[in-house]
């Protein structure tokens, strides 16, 4: 996305380079400049409708960005959660543990 963003920004600059070289008039001919005039007026017809279509493009950039962005906090809090799951299962493992451990102290000894 980024390549075709380049990509236009690099054609408004050429047909902005373009434009300039044609205002250079050497002959004054009527018909030749209602040619180039004609020329541009499609050179800046066709440099606001790229304009626009970087824009859309901009656009779409942010958002994929900002749902990368929502993607990666996602995954955070879903991390967290699983390391805090993970505590409470190992706590609870050494409490059963405990308890056992307890029970078997508790039990009367016999001797045989």
């Amino acid at each position: 996305m980024r390549q075709r963003l380049a990509s236009k920004e690099d054609e408004i600059t050429r047909l902005g380079a373009e434009k300039f070289n044609l205002m250079d008039v050497s002959e004054l001919s009527v018909g030749k400049m209602q040619v180039q005039q004609r020329y541009l007026l499609e050179l800046d017809r066709r440099m606001g409708e790229i304009k626009t279509e970087s824009l859309e493009l901009q656009n779409e950039v942010e958002m994929v960005l900002q749902e990368v962005v929502q993607a990666q906090r996602e995954r955070k809090v879903l991390e967290k959660l699983e390391e805090k799951q993970h505590a409470a299962y190992l706590q609870e493992v050494k409490h059963e543990e405990q308890k056992q451990l307890d029970e078997m102290g508790n039990r009367p000894k016999f001797v045989i």
